[in-house]
């Protein structure tokens, strides 16, 4: 048997001025492609040749480029073309909320799957892993076979997903038959913040999956959370259950709408967890707790969610209050500020304006100072050099801030190195996200999420949305369960 293979992730916020270009994607081919994937061995260890397309990633960030989705259009479809009568399945990992600028459906992935559909026909297995934070409807589902996402928020078991949907797509070729998954398309539109899987109602949902699972009708069972970044006809929180087979379907159809009456039932739990509070009395409470290290996030410009890093408004509140505990700052982007700053070495004094002076957010700081670290920017925990980082120490404070010229957030200890600093050097350090990332949490000893406004915002009840289904929890006051048709 022979199964083409693709991956493509982008979580595109259209709330940033910053659009993607092509040479922002990290893209591969053939047998780096395969391995990016890590599910070389799942395939091969039944004797399934792998046809790699393409693998498309980039970091969230702002909407894509017209041209350079149409690049990774083109490569995708015409491997499909090119091998569609000797493949016998498609396996992709796409992640759900890839925004394109100028084409018929925001969402790519909704746009590519069809494409997809024309060209391989009605009956040609596709199996499909998202995030949970990509969103998926009914038509989606309905030209899929297997369809599943990750259950952890943070998504520590994104790769155990990816190898489990692989496994479940090899059963399906193994034995063939035609099923469809069941989708409960709901009405509820809630950033990650507020379902963070630790957390209810999220715990208690992925327990029901987990316990759906089991029985020997599911294939598999996910909760999609959905993505609030881009205004979308697609957004929206959503069930599915994939039958084992097609004589199944109405007890699947009775799970889904077990799980689904339960996240209806219990919407109100979904709120921010842990502590949370205005952008003032938050950075008050960081410097009130007498230990080390704590950590600030600056939610409104979460780059984990497609943010740009370049808002100032909590270094401008820790400049207010004047605090002597030391505290860091992970960092700003501005890449003005950064080229200015590469032309100095450790040690030299500098003065210089720090913010793009986009909006009311970034307005610019005047700062005065010594380089104090130079190093490079690192995408997660074993992520690719992307940018260098030059850190300023402020004068007069105890402040020092991580000057950057991509938008990546701060959330491993390696990254941390990778700029020459020391996490726990600092009393407080201040990071560009919502919830904070698996790896950072046993290394604070205090967090508070910062309630900032940004392309991040976490009131979603505040973005303006135009496109969206109605009514629509939170944004409206709804006392009934409507499916989204």
């Amino acid at each position: 048997m022979k199964v083409l293979i693709a991956h493509m992730t982008a979580e595109c916020n259209e709330h940033i001025s910053h659009t993607v270009s092509l040479e922002e994607f990290n893209i591969l081919y053939g047998d780096e492609c395969i391995d990016a994937m890590s599910i070389r061995d799942i395939f091969e260890a039944k004797n399934i040749e792998i046809i790699p397309a393409i693998y498309a990633e980039i970091n969230p960030n702002g909407m894509i480029e017209k041209s350079a989705f149409e690049f990774i259009e083109d490569k995708l479809l015409t491997s499909i073309r090119t091998h569609v009568n000797e493949i016998d399945g498609i396996y992709l990992q796409f992640h759900g909320a890839s925004g394109v600028l100028g084409i018929d459906r925001v969402s790519a992935e909704h746009y590519l799957i069809k494409k997809i559909r024309d060209i391989v026909g009605k009956y040609m297995p596709i199996a499909m892993v998202m995030d949970p934070h990509g969103n998926l409807t009914e038509e989606l589902g309905s030209q899929l076979n297997i369809v599943r996402c990750y259950r952890e928020s943070p998504h520590s078991d994104a790769v155990d997903t990816e190898r489990k949907v692989a496994q479940l797509f090899i059963e399906l070729l193994e034995n063939k038959r035609y099923i469809k998954p069941i989708i409960c398309k709901l009405p509820i539109m809630v950033g990650g913040e507020r379902s963070v899987s630790a957390k209810e109602p999220i715990a208690t949902i992925n327990k029901m999956l987990d316990k759906a699972e089991k029985d020997d009708r599911v294939m598999s069972c996910s909760y999609h959370v959905g993505y609030i970044r881009h205004d979308d006809d697609t957004l929206g929180a959503c069930v599915v259950v994939v039958p084992s087979h097609q004589k199944h379907e109405e007890y699947c159809k009775n799970v889904a709408k077990e799980i689904s009456e339960y996240a209806w039932n219990h919407r109100h739990e979904f709120k921010f967890s842990g502590n949370y509070d205005e952008l003032e009395k938050a950075v008050e409470k960081a410097i009130a707790f007498d230990d080390k290290t704590v950590v600030i996030t600056d939610s409104g410009d979460n780059c984990g969610a497609g943010g740009s890093g370049q808002n100032t408004l909590v270094l401008n509140e820790l400049l207010k209050q004047n605090t002597y505990k030391k505290v860091l700052v992970a960092g700003i982007n501005d890449n003005k500020a950064h080229d200015y700053l590469s032309k100095f070495s450790k040690g030299d004094k500098v003065t210089f304006d720090l913010g793009v002076n986009e909006d009311d957010l970034s307005k610019p700081i005047r700062i005065s100072g010594t380089i104090v670290a130079l190093g490079y920017q690192q995408h997660g925990k074993n992520g690719p050099k992307i940018g260098t980082t030059i850190t300023v120490s402020i004068d007069d404070t105890n402040i020092d801030v991580i000057v950057i010229n991509h938008n990546v957030q701060y959330g491993t200890m390696e990254q941390f190195h990778a700029a020459d600093l020391e996490f726990h050097d600092y009393d407080i350090v201040v990071v560009k996200m919502g919830y904070l990332d698996t790896y950072l949490i046993p290394e604070t000893k205090y967090h508070i999420m910062a309630l900032t406004d940004g392309p991040t915002i976490q009131r979603s009840e505040k973005i303006p949305f135009k496109k969206i289904y109605r009514p629509m929890w939170p944004i409206d006051d709804m006392n009934e369960l409507e499916y989204i048709k």
